[in-house]
């Protein structure tokens, strides 16, 4: 899974938003235009997985968005009309693991995700 952005990329997309220019962020950080673009839309992405997140507390693109599920596996998920962690509820890890492009790793992954969800849904509840 991807890692949150660094500071490093956090302070580039700052430097962008300031309104200097790709070719200027990359030369003040040493890089080039590209991993200046990449670092960017990573920062993006992140902070819409986050506010998604904060928003629905259960939606697996938040998760993909934030890097810490492969875009592969939430877009089988979302072919099989699973997009909220509920909807896994009715599955087992066996139904799961027949899904195309699930293996192990990736049903463990979501199943610790569901409880995670479960744990915290409980505790905001009255």
């Amino acid at each position: 899974m991807k890692s949150p952005p660094t500071d490093r990329h956090r302070a580039m997309a700052q430097r962008r938003s300031e309104g200097l220019s790709l070719a200027a962020v990359a030369a003040e950080f040493h890089t080039n235009v590209e991993r200046v673009r990449q670092a960017i839309k990573r920062v993006e992405a992140h902070d819409r997985g986050r506010a998604l997140l904060r928003e629905d507390p259960a939606s697996i693109e938040a998760f993909d968005l934030m890097g810490e599920l492969p875009p592969l596996v939430r877009h089988t998920l979302a072919e099989h009309g699973i997009v909220r962690l509920d909807d896994i509820q009715g599955y087992s890890a066996e139904e799961l693991l027949r899904l195309p492009n699930l293996g192990k790793k990736a049903v463990a992954q979501l199943l610790e995700m569901l409880e995670n969800y479960r744990m915290v849904s409980t505790i905001d509840k009255p």
